[in-house]
């Protein structure tokens, strides 16, 4: 296995869990929060705005440039 292979599993799986996580939030509506939630607290603080943006720029640069 290369580790191209391996960052595509491991990006898969992290992907896989957050899936889930979302699925049980939204199913239970127990203690988790969903990621609607989560986003909406972070974006309360300035802090957490810019963070979000840094977030998408970092992802649209290493996934959608080519």
């Amino acid at each position: 296995m290369s580790s191209r292979d391996a960052t595509i599993i491991g990006y898969l799986s992290v992907l896989t869990a957050a899936i889930s996580l979302q699925a049980v939030a939204v199913r239970r509506r127990g203690r988790l929060p969903s990621l609607g939630q989560v986003l909406s607290h972070v974006m309360q603080s300035r802090t957490g705005r810019v963070g979000v943006i840094v977030a998408w720029a970092w992802i649209g640069l290493h996934f959608f440039a080519r």
